[in-house]
């Protein structure tokens, strides 16, 4: 391997990776951002705003992950004084975590 011309050498191994069900896609990048952003802020809102997208297209994003699952991935409460928030559901948590897993894993495979 020692013989590659130098713009070879130079090159580097990149990947997007994603998750999916018998029903297609559920969770890539994108949604992980979202739903890490839900943990850090405790609301929908200020995760989507932190990300640049409406709320409208946060909340889809997160419905059409729940249809794929067949699982609640978040669970919403309502505003008063102090205003509503958000917070992930086991599955949510669960979600974020094997998405993390397997990123390392993929990561240690390209870095090696």
């Amino acid at each position: 391997m020692g013989t590659e011309p130098e713009y070879l050498k130079k090159l580097k191994p990149m990947y997007k990776f994603w998750l999916e069900s018998e029903d297609g896609y559920v969770f890539g990048q994108g949604s992980f951002e979202l739903l890490r952003g839900i943990q850090e802020k405790g609301s929908l809102s200020g995760s989507a705003k932190a990300r640049g997208m409406s709320y409208r297209y946060a909340w889809g994003i997160i419905k059409e992950i729940e249809k794929r699952m067949r699982k609640p991935i978040l669970e919403t409460h309502k505003g008063g004084k102090s205003g509503g928030g958000a917070k992930l559901t086991r599955t949510g948590q669960e979600l974020l975590e094997i998405y993390v897993k397997f990123t390392k894993a993929f990561d240690q495979i390209c870095i090696n």
